[in-house]
């Protein structure tokens, strides 16, 4: 009797670790379009998730030979414990390539930057214990309010270059696989790097942090860049691993390392 009961018991286990969720980008994406909160867990999520295509987006602007569109998420979302198997995109440049007729022949060239797309989130943003399988774009993007990404990790490039977080971001205990990418980044309040892993290159080349940031026990594997970084309050590094070293050259503020 206990032998089947195990058995059971076995199966049930087995039938819920195999129901794990499975939804396309297509539907929260077309759920963020619509207006409606996001808040999944526990969900694998399938397909490039592009952020930047929203039909509440504005041409922002138009100088010469290049444009620039944002889109804007206007609900929150949360997503923990889930798996992004395609690309976020919040950030894409699209090069316009141009043909002209040259007597008999074609000539392409590039105009300019191309057109730029991005996107604003204006409501709280969640990323708990994620996994990033495809790229993390979120270069230009504006985080109105909190924003965490504790716990995650970006098995590809992470681009947060230009970000401008307004409210506390959290980064802690996430993994970075490849490059890191925060140069020009601003936190306006509180960023929390604790125990953090950067397995290649960390760029915060020019990062603006307004108030304390924390990368207490953080290990870099690769080269710390913070050249020409300003840090406005308290930079805890204690116990942080620079395994190849760190450039702090012209950088501003109060820096405490204890190793």
């Amino acid at each position: 009797m206990k032998k089947i009961l195990i058995i059971i018991l076995f199966a049930f286990v087995s039938t819920t670790v195999s129901a794990q969720k499975e939804v396309s980008a297509k539907t929260i994406f077309e759920a963020i379009d619509k207006g409606q909160t996001v808040d999944y867990q526990n969900t694998t999520i399938v397909g490039n998730l592009d952020l930047t295509e929203l039909t509440n987006k504005k041409r922002i602007k138009n100088k010469g030979s290049y444009e620039e569109y944002k889109s804007y998420v206007e609900v929150p979302i949360s997503f923990k414990n889930c798996t992004f198997k395609g690309d976020f995109i919040a950030y894409k440049n699209i090069e316009e390539e141009k043909n002209k007729k040259v007597g008999n022949g074609n000539i392409n060239w590039t105009m300019g930057d191309g057109t730029t797309y991005t996107t604003d989130f204006e409501k709280s943003v969640v990323f708990e214990n994620c996994i990033f399988e495809g790229k993390s774009e979120f270069k230009y993007s504006d985080f109105a309010e909190k924003a965490s990404f504790g716990g995650a990790r970006f098995l590809k490039d992470a681009n947060f270059k230009y970000a401008d977080f307004k409210q506390e971001v959290i980064f802690a205990k996430s993994d970075f696989d490849e490059y890191a990418n925060f140069k020009y980044t601003s936190f306006k309040q509180d960023a929390d790097f604790f125990d953090v892993r950067f397995k290649n290159y960390a760029d915060f080349k020019y990062a603006n942090f307004g108030e304390r940031v924390t990368f207490k026990s953080t290990a870099f594997s690769n080269q710390a860049d913070f050249k020409y970084a300003e840090f406005k309050d308290d930079a805890n590094f204690d116990n942080a691993k620079f395994k190849s070293g760190v450039d702090m050259k012209y950088s501003n503020g109060k820096k405490y390392v204890n190793k």
